[in-house]
């Protein structure tokens, strides 16, 4: 089931770092970094689902499965402007 980057981030704890994909992404997976203005372990700011749509920045690494993920995996940074959406899903290890 696909959700917002924002939902994600509250389900972790409200902590950086989880992964996730998104349709267009093909054979990538993203890490998510921060948002900006929101400190990690803080609650986000506005209503949900869009809150006050922070840009996300995420680390793109061009892997299908994060089995694959090596310390010299290459990869690149994005912006994301709508992290509100619902079409992100959460990568784990046992589900990517």
């Amino acid at each position: 089931m696909s959700k917002n980057i924002y939902s994600l981030y509250e389900e972790n704890n409200y902590r950086y770092g989880f992964f996730i994909k998104e349709g267009t992404w093909e054979n990538s997976i993203g890490e998510v970094l921060f948002f900006t203005g929101v400190k990690e372990g803080d609650k986000l700011k506005g209503d949900p689902p869009y809150f006050i749509n922070p840009r996300t920045y995420v680390k793109l690494y061009f892997i299908s499965d994060l089995k694959e993920l090596k310390n010299n995996t290459k990869y690149k940074i994005i912006k994301i402007g709508d992290g509100g959406s619902s079409r992100y899903k959460l990568v784990t290890p046992e589900y990517s």
